[in-house]
C-alpha cells in the first residue's frame, strides 16, 4: 500500500541529501556568504567539521524580522526566476537541511539596522534573541547528525574529514581571490589570505613552485570571459585534481565538452594522459547554463555547447600561442649587479652553444668548458632551498599529519626530538607507533606529498645534517631543467651565471660533475698546433727546434681568431624542435 511518508521522515531524508558530510556544511555557508558580497570570510573547524563549523562573513546581512524564514525549507532571497540562476545558492534548502542535521546558530545584522539578532534552531524549535551585532552574518553549526546516529557512524574520522573540508575551502579561496580569507583550525590560526587575484591564492595554496610556471588568462568576447591560470607545458600530471573550473563562479566538475576542448589546445604540447594544472574562472549567459542538475549543484549543463567550446578553445589555445614554451627556470637568478664573485675557482663563463640539447657549451679564460644543464641546475635549485631552509620560519601544517612509524623507530625519535625541533620540526608522540606533526621547515611544502617520506628519512638517517641535504637534493631535482628542453641564449647564459655564484659550482647535490673544461692547451696539442697564448709569448715567426713551419704559421692563424666561437646556436622555438616529447633526466 503506497501512503506519505511521515513530515519527520521527510525532513530527514532531505537534511540527508543536502548535508551528507562536514565538506558540505562548509559549501552551503561559503555560498552564502559569497551571495552576500562578503569582501572578508572567516572560517573555524573544529575536529574536521564533525564537532563544528563557523563561518563569518561581513555580507549584507539578513534583517531581523526575515532572520527565522531563512530556516524554512525553499524560503530564499537568491531565486527570481530558474531560468537564469546568477547565484551560487537558489533552491533554499541548505539552511532547512542544516537545522535538522545538526545545531545551527545565525547572528546578523544588515549595516542599515540598529541593533542584530540570533535565532537558534535544532530541529522543529527555534529560538531568537535580540542584541548588538556586528554588520554582517556568523553562522554556527554544532552536533552534526546528533539525532541522526546511522548518518553519524558514517562519517569517517577527523583527519578524512577535514581534508574534505580543506579541499572545499581551497576551491572557493582559489575560485574568489578577492575575498579576504582566514581559516581558523582546532583554534589555531592556520592561514590568512589578503585576497588580490588568481596568482596570490595560488601560491598561498599550491606553493610558489607551481605558481612560477602558470601563465595568466584573460580572455574576453561580448559575455563570455574566461580568467584565470594555466599552466606551461613543462608542468603537467595524469590526475586532474590540479585542474579547476568554475562556471560563473560556481566550483564544478568539468564538463566533458570543455575538457575536449582544452585538450584540443594542448594537444601537441602533452602526451596522452596528461593534463595541465590550472584555475579557471568561465562566464557565461545566464540562460545558457542549466544549473539545477543535482543536488550538490556541482555539476552545470551548457545549453549553447557548441558556441561555449569554440570560445573555450580560441582562450586556450590564443594564451598559448603568446606565450614563450620553454620550460621555465624556477629560482634561476644571475647574481645582482655582479656583485657576487666566482666562488670555489669557478670562472665565469660565457656561453658559446648547446649539444644534444643537453651540455652548454662555454668558454673561459680556462678553456673550453660543457656544463650539463641538468645538474648545474640542480646545483643552484639547491643552494637556494638551503638557504630558505636556514632563514625561513617554519609553518604550521593546514592540519596536523600522523606519521606512522616502523617497530623500534620511536626510540630514534625522541632521541633526536630536540635536535629535531630546533630545526623547525614540531613532532610529538601519538600512541606508541605514531607521531603527530605540526610544524615542519618552510621549504619541506613545496612537496607536501613527500612530507612522509622525508620525516622517516630524518629519523633513519645517522645525521641530521646528511638527511637534510640528501632530501633537498631530492627537492632539487624535481624542478631542475631536463636534457631535451632547449634553452635561448639568454637562459643559458643566466644559468652559467648563477653557477659561478654557487658555494660549491663543480658538482649536483648528488656528487657528479656539473662541467668538464678542456684546457686551449690541450686543444693545441691534440691538434698539432700551439695555443694562442704560448704563440703570444714567442716571437712571431720564430718556429722552435724540431718544429714544422706549417705548424707555426697555423699558430698564426689560431692567434688571430683567437675569441670567435664558432658553434651554431640553437634558440628557443628554433625550426627542428621536437615537440611533444617528455624530457628526460
Amino acid at each position: 500500500m503506497i501512503r506519505r511518508l511521515p513530515e519527520h521522515l521527510v525532513r530527514a531524508i532531505a537534511a540527508g541529501e543536502v548535508i551528507t558530510r562536514p565538506e558540505d556544511v562548509v559549501k552551503e555557508l561559503l555560498e552564502n556568504a559569497l551571495d552576500a558580497g562578503a569582501g572578508r570570510i572567516e572560517v573555524e573547524v573544529r575536529a574536521g567539521g564533525i564537532e563544528g563549523v563557523r563561518v563569518a562573513d561581513d555580507g549584507v546581512g539578513i534583517p531581523k524580522d526575515e532572520l527565522p524564514l531563512a530556516l524554512e525549507r525553499h524560503a530564499t532571497s537568491k531565486l527570481t526566476d530558474l531560468e537564469r540562476i546568477a547565484t551560487l545558492g537558489f533552491r533554499g534548502e541548505g539552511l532547512y537541511a542544516l537545522r535538522h542535521a545538526a545545531r545551527v546558530r545565525i547572528t546578523s545584522r544588515p549595516k542599515d539596522q540598529l541593533g542584530g539578532a540570533t535565532v537558534v534552531a535544532e530541529g522543529e524549535g527555534i529560538e531568537r534573541f535580540f542584541h548588538p551585532a556586528p554588520a554582517g552574518t556568523e553562522v554556527e553549526v554544532t552536533r552534526l547528525f546528533a539525532r541522526l546516529p546511522a548518518r553519524r557512524a558514517a562519517l569517517e574520522g577527523p583527519a578524512a574529514e577535514g581534508r574534505r573540508v580543506l579541499q572545499r575551502f581551497f576551491r572557493y579561496l582559489l575560485h574568489h581571490p578577492a575575498v579576504r580569507y582566514k581559516l581558523l583550525w582546532d583554534g589555531e590560526e592556520r592561514l590568512v589570505f589578503g585576497g588580490g587575484g588568481f596568482l596570490p591564492a595560488v601560491r598561498a595554496v599550491w606553493g610558489e613552485v607551481v605558481a612560477s610556471r602558470l601563465l595568466p588568462l584573460d580572455h574576453r568576447e561580448g559575455a563570455y570571459a574566461l580568467t584565470g591560470l594555466l599552466s606551461r607545458p613543462e608542468l603537467a600530471r595524469s590526475r586532474r585534481d590540479r585542474l579547476l573550473l568554475a562556471v560563473n563562479g560556481r566550483p564544478v566538475e568539468w564538463p566533458e565538452e570543455l575538457l575536449s576542448a582544452l585538450v584540443r589546445a594542448y594537444r601537441e604540447l602533452l602526451p596522452t594522459g596528461q593534463y595541465p594544472l590550472g584555475v579557471l574562472n568561465l562566464t557565461l549567459p545566464p540562460e545558457e547554463v542549466l544549473v539545477n542538475t543535482d543536488p550538490r549543484k556541482d555539476r552545470v549543463r551548457l545549453l549553447r555547447p557548441e558556441a561555449a567550446v569554440a570560445f573555450f578553445e580560441r582562450a586556450v589555445a590564443g594564451l598559448l600561442a603568446a606565450h614563450p614554451l620553454a620550460p621555465a627556470l624556477p629560482g634561476l637568478r644571475p647574481p645582482a649587479g655582479g656583485a657576487e664573485g666566482p666562488r670555489g675557482r669557478f670562472p665565469r663563463l660565457r656561453w658559446l652553444g648547446t649539444f644534444r640539447r643537453l651540455y652548454l657549451l662555454a668558454e673561459a679564460e680556462e678553456g673550453l668548458f660543457v656544463v650539463d644543464q641538468h645538474a648545474a641546475h640542480e646545483r643552484v635549485i639547491y643552494e637556494e632551498l638551503l638557504e630558505r631552509y636556514r632563514s625561513e620560519p617554519p609553518v604550521e601544517l593546514p592540519q596536523p599529519l600522523v606519521l606512522a612509524l616502523a617497530p623500534g623507530r620511536m626510540a630514534e625519535f625522541l632521541a633526536r626530538r630536540e635536535e629535531l625541533a630546533g630545526e623547525g620540526f614540531d613532532l610529538e608522540p601519538f600512541g606508541d607507533r605514531h607521531l603527530r606533526v605540526r610544524r615542519v621547515p618552510a621549504v619541506l611544502m613545496l612537496a607536501p606529498e613527500r612530507l612522509p617520506e622525508h620525516l622517516r628519512a630524518l629519523l633513519a638517517g645517522a645525521s641530521l645534517e646528511r638527511a637534510v641535504r640528501s632530501i633537498l637534493g631530492r627537492l632539487a631535482c624535481l624542478p631542475a631543467i631536463k636534457a631535451g628542453h632547449r634553452l635561448g641564449a639568454a637562459s643559458a647564459q643566466a644559468l652559467l651565471d648563477a653557477l659561478a655564484a654557487c658555494r660549491t659550482p663543480w658538482v649536483c647535490p648528488h656528487g657528479r660533475p656539473t662541467a668538464l673544461v678542456l684546457s686551449e692547451v690541450e686543444l693545441a696539442r691534440r691538434f698539432g698546433r700551439r695555443s694562442a697564448r704560448q704563440q703570444v709569448a714567442r716571437p712571431a715567426g720564430e718556429v722552435g727546434e724540431g718544429a714544422d713551419p706549417a705548424v707555426a704559421e697555423g699558430d698564426q692563424l689560431a692567434a688571430e681568431e683567437a675569441g670567435v666561437g664558432g658553434v651554431e646556436l640553437e634558440e628557443e622555438g628554433a625550426p627542428g624542435a621536437q615537440g611533444g616529447e617528455r624530457p628526460a633526466r
